[in-house]
């Protein structure tokens, strides 16, 4: 579904005794035009934030014309100067290029612009729009979001024969008004990033809720999410910059006292990117090790361990050293143990663990480089992909490689994986799928490569020779 949100934030002279009310609607079920797979839970999304807030919430579902113009008409008497105001719509809207139409949930397809308008509700259009009828009950501070699809609703022929356009069209901010366009001209806006993105709200919706509730400052909170989408946005492969129009003469706070409270963008860019390679990961060692960095952020951690649960558990055979994977369904309430805890006998466990450490570490947003070396890798002599290196030499090319991919994960294929154990050296060799991605170049590497490593167990573990196969490029 592709959306497009509003917000327009007008301030006019108010009374003492002001109340906050909000009417939200949610139109995803429609008659005969698309039906829309975000809408009502974005609407539940504004209706609990709302209501928690304090306002005077009312929230209707999936109404047709006669009922959608109801209660309109019934919210408009609820307004008295002064009070502050919230209209948020999410479903079907349109625009011909100068006005922007709201669609109730009984309209039908037609190819002609003037029954279109009469099946549909005018936002503003300077006489009976519904801000309009709000700024006439001379509300103190008005909101209004208006989350609408973006393409042409009606199907037919009517973008071509009457100029319908793509997106809403701009609406001229006065003085003491606030707008921001959750996508810039010509963008879509996302609903989710990806299959595995199971969150309820669209994106857009989920940053700028938990913003606002955090900062409670209408122009912090949407700075904020315009930075948080675009990155988001940019992982997929797709470009979504929020622009918004700023008049507001004085504080832009809306809930509370509106604190220096502020979000860490660097930290959601890097969850983010992070996320993008492991939600179609099926390594618990990747999982557990994205759940332990981001216990921060919650939403992604669920989303995380809902995959890890899916999971079959790893288990060994003893016969030959090696790591056998069966297929066995995790059962409910059991724990997926770490493939090195397994029975595999003592020695091939420890080679596979340390392995397994070892790609965990590099995986790292910026690790150190040198004490990481020293962790892992022979002190003297190290045969690194067919050359014979000292740790010195291993670090100046890791450091190279870092520094071109900032971002990097390695995903082990466990049912690839052999360890081969001979007096005090283990051979480890399986399939790993790479990802690798620079921001600043723009640049991503990923697909599958067979990794070999020797590791010497006598005192301590350490990496006697590595080397990798590219075997495909996604």
């Amino acid at each position: 579904m592709l959306r497009r949100l509003v917000f327009i934030f007008g301030l006019l002279p108010g009374l003492t005794h002001a109340v906050e009310r909000a009417l939200i609607i949610g139109n995803d079920d429609y008659d005969a035009l698309p039906s829309l797979a975000k809408a009502q839970e974005d609407a539940t999304g504004y209706s609990a934030l709302f209501a928690e807030k304090g306002f005077e919430v009312t929230t209707i579902m999936n109404v047709p014309m006669a009922q959608m113009r109801r209660e309109l008409a019934m919210f408009y008497e609820t307004v008295q100067p002064g009070d502050t105001v919230a209209f948020i719509y999410s479903g079907h809207g349109w625009s011909d290029g100068s006005q922007n139409y709201l669609v109730p949930t009984d309209a039908q397809i037609t190819n002609s612009s003037a029954v279109a308008v009469e099946m549909s509700i005018p936002l503003k259009n300077g006489v009976n729009g519904i801000l309009d009828n709000i700024s006439a009950r001379d509300s103190r501070l008005t909101i209004a979001v208006v989350d609408a699809c973006r393409n042409n609703p009606f199907g037919g022929n009517l973008t071509r024969s009457t100029g319908v356009t793509r997106g809403l069209a701009p609406i001229e901010p006065a003085e003491g008004t606030f707008l921001v366009y959750s996508a810039g001209a010509g963008q879509a806006a996302l609903d989710r990033l990806g299959e595995a993105d199971t969150q309820e709200f669209s994106v857009f919706t989920r940053f700028f809720l938990r913003n606002l509730d955090s900062t409670g400052d209408l122009r912090q909170a949407t700075i904020q999410t315009r930075n948080q989408v675009q990155q988001a946005a940019a992982i997929i492969g797709t470009d979504q910059r929020p622009a918004y129009y700023d008049e507001l003469s004085g504080t832009s706070c809306l809930f509370g006292e509106c604190g220096s409270v502020s979000t860490d963008d660097g930290q959601i860019k890097g969850v983010i990117e992070e996320w993008a390679f492991v939600q179609n990961s099926r390594s618990r060692v990747v999982l557990n090790a994205f759940i332990e960095k981001w216990s921060d952020e919650p939403l992604y951690v669920a989303l995380a361990e809902e995959i890890l649960a899916g999971l079959p558990v790893v288990q060994a055979s003893n016969a030959q050293n090696a790591v056998v994977v069966p297929e066995r369904t995790v059962a409910e309430g059991e724990t997926p143990p770490h493939p090195a805890t397994n029975a595999l006998d003592e020695q091939s466990a420890k080679a596979l663990a340390f392995v397994l450490l070892n790609m965990q570490y590099w995986s790292k947003p910026a690790p150190n480089v040198a004490s990481g070396v020293a962790a892992f890798y022979a002190k003297n002599e190290i045969t690194f992909y067919e050359q014979d290196w000292t740790p010195g030499q291993v670090v100046a090319d890791k450091q190279e490689f870092i520094q071109r991919w900032p971002v990097r994960a390695y995903e082990l294929d466990e049912e690839t994986v052999e360890v081969f154990c001979e007096d005090n050296f283990c051979d480890v060799i399986a399939d790993v799928v790479f990802f690798t991605h620079s921001p600043g170049r723009g640049a991503t590497a990923q697909g599958l490569a067979l990794f070999s490593y020797v590791v010497d167990m006598e005192d301590r573990p350490v990496i006697i020779y590595e080397n990798s196969e590219v075997l495909e490029r996604y």
